[in-house]
């Protein structure tokens, strides 16, 4: 726990490998709400990842070009999924803010949420992504932090693919009911909406229950 709270941080509730969102995704991520110094609260998503890098013919990754995708790929996920978003006002004005917080490893071995495999292709290239959300592994590549085109907007692979890893659902599909909603992570854009966070808000608002915060 020590790798996940900053210091000042009083821990007020844990879950550990939570099954999260409408997939039921098994092992997604740890669940923390901490109290801090100046008496709010933040929701702490806490995603062990490990990264494998592939090479592919001519297309070779090097160390520079790993640790740059992964600092990016933090940095974007942070920047769409509402890093320092406020989930919640309590009654006494005090905030509860949404974090997402990494522990992150290239290689080697680690009792991950996620191993991320991630294929070096040409520049403009394209390989289909997924998240294999039985197994915890996701397969990226090296175009999976550039925007590209989609029949309604603009969208990062990379990015979408972390809403599988929150345990949410493919909103372009026939089946879906915001199907429309183009501009939407889930769909073919990077916006996020409430119902985004429909299953951290309804986990935060379990626990302050049972903590009488309200």
């Amino acid at each position: 726990m020590s790798n996940v709270l900053n210091s000042g941080e009083k821990l007020i509730a844990k879950e550990g490998d939570v099954t999260a969102g409408d997939l039921k995704v098994n092992d997604a991520y740890d669940l923390y709400i901490v109290q801090t110094t100046d008496d709010n609260y933040i929701l702490i998503v806490f995603m062990k990842l490990q990264f494998f890098f592939k090479d592919h013919g001519k297309e070779k990754w090097t160390e520079i070009e790993k640790d740059d995708f992964i600092n990016n790929l933090e940095a974007a996920v942070k920047n769409v999924w509402g890093h320092n978003r406020v989930l919640k006002t309590l009654s006494d004005g005090k905030q509860v803010t949404l974090q997402y917080r990494f522990e992150n490893k290239k290689g080697g071995f680690m009792m991950d949420h996620w191993e991320i495999t991630v294929h070096k292709i040409p520049f403009a290239d394209f390989r289909q992504s997924c998240v294999y959300t039985f197994f915890g592994n996701v397969s990226l590549d090296s175009e999976d932090l550039t925007f590209v085109n989609k029949p309604h907007g603009q969208q990062r692979g990379g990015v979408h693919e972390f809403g599988h890893m929150l345990g949410l659902g493919d909103e372009y599909l026939n089946t879906s009911s915001y199907k429309t909603v183009y501009d939407s992570i889930m769909n073919n854009g990077e916006k996020t909406y409430d119902r985004h966070f429909r299953f951290l808000n309804e986990w935060l608002d379990k626990q302050l229950k049972k903590k009488k915060i309200n």
